[in-house]
């Protein structure tokens, strides 16, 4: 039986809820008090955004990723799986990011479509194939070293024609190594890749991400129209180079380091890439390791219960909508603080209404 108070204009201005990227407006019954945003140091603590499929997540990517174009501080990296967020097409909004007045100076957009998602196999180094094959084996990323010990940047195109000649023991005599299997294996695998994402070519599309973005240029990668494992080779290659590229100048130069804009990534069906039964993805590495580099991580997903305990830990900002499903209302009121019994207003929750979490500073 206690009373129940009304948010009033004088509770909005202790909150302190409008924050540096302005997200939305607090709604206390039919009164609209004011701003709600999260913060840049918010950033590199990880974010996630969770709602059923119309609940309004693709809408909440767009205000925020035209929030962190507008500020000089920030930077994103987008991965945009269905083709949306460049027009805004098909989500009820009132545009995409290539109508932000910034678009032609602070974005810059990848498309398959338009050719310009080209990894070129003469810059691919034999580190980079746990990436786009999770399951390769020890041995067969030794021959890929040797390889490239003996062959240089042209391994690849060589091994093949060699393979393609004499089979594995025209690739053997170039390295003194006899196991058929593996070799078998290894050349099995590249020449799967699929030749209009990775042709023979000496231009990689991400080396022109990673400038863009340290540059403080927002970069859209339109992945729509590639294959689910497509669109995981470039989604994997890109992040790492990214993040990678950060880890690397805050260890070894921090004063340029320290020029950086702090980066968010903004992944799109995230439970694909997040989910514990699967093999681990850089995804992972990144929320749970790249704070201290100013790289941040937004996981969008209708599906938050199949993300990683561990890695759902580590997001300190959630946006959460309308939730329809009980397991994941349930890992979302049970994995979040302050949220233990709220498993109602997830439910009933409008389109375009959300719970916000942004700890410290939103509880």
């Amino acid at each position: 039986m206690d009373r129940v108070y009304a948010t009033s204009e004088e509770d909005y201005s202790v909150l302190r809820l409008s924050g540096d990227l302005e997200i939305g407006r607090l709604r206390s019954g039919e009164e609209v008090l004011g701003e709600v945003g999260v913060s840049v140091k918010a950033i590199p603590k990880m974010m996630g955004m969770f709602g059923m499929t119309g609940s309004g997540k693709t809408n909440t990517e767009l205000i925020l990723n035209a929030r962190i174009i507008d500020n000089p501080e920030t930077v994103g990296l987008i991965f945009d799986f269905a083709g949306q967020l460049l027009s805004g097409k098909d989500i009820g909004s009132e545009g995409g990011l290539s109508d932000h007045p910034l678009f032609h100076s602070h974005v810059r957009y990848y498309s398959a479509r338009a050719g310009k998602l080209c990894i070129g196999l003469h810059t691919l180094t034999p580190g980079r194939l746990w990436t786009i094959f999770p399951e390769i084996g020890k041995p067969q990323v030794r021959v890929a070293r040797r390889l490239y010990e003996q062959l240089g940047r042209y391994w690849i195109k060589q091994a093949l024609e060699a393979y393609s000649l004499d089979g594995p023991s025209g690739v053997g005599r170039i390295i003194n190594y006899q196991q058929k299997t593996v070799i078998n294996a290894l050349m099995s695998r590249l020449s799967d890749l699929p030749p209009h994402l990775f042709p023979f070519s000496d231009y990689n599309f991400i080396d022109d991400v990673v400038q863009n973005i340290s540059k403080g240029i927002t970069c859209l990668i339109d992945i729509s129209g590639l294959t689910s494992e497509e669109q995981q080779n470039v989604t994997c290659l890109t992040a790492t180079n990214v993040a990678q590229h950060y880890k690397r100048l805050w260890e070894n130069n921090f004063e340029e380091w320290n020029k950086l804009p702090t980066l968010l990534i903004t992944l799109e069906e995230a439970h694909e890439f997040l989910d514990p039964e699967i093999h681990k993805t850089i995804f992972s590495d990144i929320a749970l390791t790249y704070r201290k580099y100013r790289v941040g991580l937004n996981a969008v997903t209708p599906r938050p219960s199949k993300i990683n305990r561990d890695v759902f830990a580590e997001l300190w900002t959630k946006v959460i909508m309308k939730t329809e499903l009980k397991r994941d209302r349930d890992y979302l009121t049970q994995n979040t603080p302050y949220l233990e019994y709220s498993d109602t207003e997830i439910k009933m929750l409008d389109v375009g209404e959300a719970l916000l979490i942004s700890e410290p500073q939103i509880r």
